[in-house]
């Protein structure tokens, strides 16, 4: 296994373990076919036959954070995408970070 970076050292292990066993019963945010169109369509853009469209706030607060906020980035990536379409004559792969 590879080291953690970039992760904060949590002081209450309990709090942690309960917050870990509350999310692990939740369905999963992405699912493994999901995943596997996604590495397919970046070796696609890898070759040159797509372009990748990767935007959103990945380090936004908690308090920053709202479904408007969500539908608006999606929004934009959505017009620059058609944009990018238009001129680039390729598929547009579109990646949103959401924190």
């Amino acid at each position: 296994a590879k080291p953690r970076v970039q992760m904060p050292d949590y002081t209450d292990a309990a709090a942690l373990n309960a917050v870990e066993a509350q999310l692990s019963n939740y369905p999963p945010l992405v699912f493994a076919g999901e995943a596997r169109r996604l590495k397919a369509h970046l070796a696609d853009a890898g070759r040159g036959n797509a372009f990748l469209l990767q935007g959103g706030d990945c380090a936004e607060s908690f308090e920053q954070f709202s479904a408007d906020g969500i539908r608006d980035t999606f929004k934009v990536m959505l017009q620059m995408a058609m944009v990018l379409t238009y001129g680039a004559k390729v598929p547009v792969i579109k990646l949103g970070r959401m924190a």
